[in-house]
C-alpha cells in the first residue's frame, strides 16, 4: 500500500524526496480514483432508472440543461 509522506515533527516543509514521493503516490491515486468513479457511474446506468417515471423528463431536461451551462 502506497501512502503519502507527512512532515516530520518540527518541520515545515517536505523534503524534495518527500515531494517526489507524495507527487507519484498522488498520481496513482487519482487514476485509480477516476476508474472507481467511471466504474460506478457505469453501474448506475446498468441497474436502470428506479424513480417515478413521471419525474423522469423533467429529471433529463435538468441534467441536459445543465450539462450545457457546464461546455458553454
Amino acid at each position: 500500500m502506497y501512502r503519502p509522506r507527512h512532515k516530520r515533527p518540527g518541520h515545515t516543509e517536505h523534503t524534495p524526496a518527500d515531494q517526489v514521493w507524495n507527487h507519484s503516490v498522488s498520481s496513482l491515486r487519482v487514476t485509480v480514483e477516476r476508474a472507481i468513479g467511471h466504474w460506478k457511474n457505469w453501474k448506475i446506468l446498468a441497474t436502470g432508472y428506479r424513480g417515478r417515471l413521471t419525474e423522469l423528463t423533467n429529471i433529463i431536461r435538468i441534467i441536459t440543461t445543465l450539462e450545457h451551462y457546464r461546455l458553454h
